[in-house]
């Protein structure tokens, strides 16, 4: 179990393109959210998921996510995660987190692009609802690189982006909960 602590920014598309460089090497990653049927496990802070990266890599990981404490400045969470390895497990592993409980499936897409360094790692994030980048690593190295981006003075996301999309939802009257860049793909 490791403790997550991150925050995000929201970006232009050209502060997208400009601060992730080449974004051409962004990777497909589609998040399989688990919630209870009446929602009670956001209250407990228990987020299980499932996690698919197309391309190179090409994985599946199983993680659950468990919220330590409030913060207005960072995002701080318990993460246990677990890689598995054959990519025909995706739907066992959907049905396993169905049969315990967590009846409620919401998927969403982004693009992303990690880079790696100094104990951070920076994440350039493009979801069908906007840009964003991810910090994540110790608070005060977070800080160094909001500095060094210039991003310092922004406002902080600290919720994950299947909260984000909740939002965007309301807001724009969509009521469809999966969230994709293109046609649904998977079977219910």
């Amino acid at each position: 179990m490791k403790r997550e602590i991150e925050v995000k920014i929201k970006l232009t598309p050209e502060e997208f393109n400009r601060l992730a460089r080449n974004s051409d090497d962004l990777h497909l990653e589609r998040t399989f959210g688990y919630f209870k049927e009446d929602f009670s496990n956001i209250k407990e802070g228990i987020f299980p998921r499932i996690k698919y990266i197309e391309g190179e890599k090409k994985e599946i990981i199983l993680t659950v996510k468990r919220k330590t404490k409030d913060n207005a400045q960072f995002f701080e969470r318990e993460e246990m995660e677990v890689k598995v390895n054959k990519e025909e497990n995706l739907d066992t592993l959907r049905e396993i987190l169905k049969s315990l409980g967590f009846s409620k499936e919401i998927i969403f897409e982004k693009k992303r692009k990690n880079i790696f360094k100094n104990n951070i790692i920076i994440s350039f994030d493009e979801l069908p609802f906007g840009f964003f980048v991810e910090f994540e690593g110790e608070p005060e190295i977070i800080e160094k690189y909001l500095n060094e981006f210039k991003l310092s003075n922004r406002p902080r996301i600290t919720k994950a982006y299947l909260g984000l999309w909740e939002d965007y939802r309301k807001v724009h009257g969509i009521t469809k909960e999966n969230c994709f860049f293109k046609q649904k793909w998977v079977k219910k």
